[in-house]
């Protein structure tokens, strides 16, 4: 397969696509050989900066949401259910984004007050998270601690979590102070 990718490069014309004459080898021996074990369908790990710029992290936070929308459509069809109940991923994608980025969030939502529906949000994107991270068929099911450690450590979804959280305990009002204390992330990833 390699030796016929290479080839490709020695085409008069490009872009070009062609197919491969042989099918991709099962995966039945996946655990003889190590590779059980989960990962997610999209890497985020290049698109990823350590800066501390939030725009810059707005954007990948952006990117993320928008590349893991197809396997998150792609979990709903095969499963016909999700656990994101109160914000479609977007809407709690741009709440959280413009809140952790210092700016006034509208609350789609008149009936519920900011810090609800902050945790709210939350809540709904961290299960569009699992459930589009978990699609790819034949994938196993990822730990709670390799889910946490991938969703805290490696997306810009949880830099913004933690964005949102500082912001919300420098604020006067004690019901964001609370949110942002115990409720937006797990103790261990703060």
């Amino acid at each position: 397969m390699l030796l016929a990718a290479l080839e490709l490069l020695d085409a008069p014309e490009g872009p070009l696509l062609v197919d491969f004459p042989e099918d991709a080898p099962e995966d039945a021996d996946r655990h003889d050989k190590g590779l059980d074990g989960w990962s997610c369908p999209v890497s985020f790990t290049q698109q990823i900066s350590q800066e501390n710029d939030l725009e810059k992290l707005r954007s990948a936070f952006r990117r993320e949401v928008a590349e893991l929308h197809p396997w998150y459509d792609l979990n709903l069809e095969k499963r016909d259910r999700t656990a994101v109940v109160e914000f479609a991923p977007d809407v709690a994608s741009e709440l959280l984004g413009v809140f952790g980025t210092g700016e006034q969030p509208v609350i789609s939502k008149a009936d519920l007050s900011l810090a609800t529906a902050l945790r709210l949000a939350a809540q709904d994107l961290k299960a569009f998270y699992f459930e589009a991270a978990t699609a790819r068929p034949g994938s196993d099911f990822p730990s709670s601690g390799e889910f946490n450690d991938w969703f805290w450590q490696e997306t810009a979804a949880g830099r913004i979590l933690k964005a949102v959280k500082e912001r919300c305990l420098k604020e006067e009002d004690k019901s964001l102070r609370l949110i942002g204390t115990l409720l937006l992330m797990p103790m261990d990833q703060a």
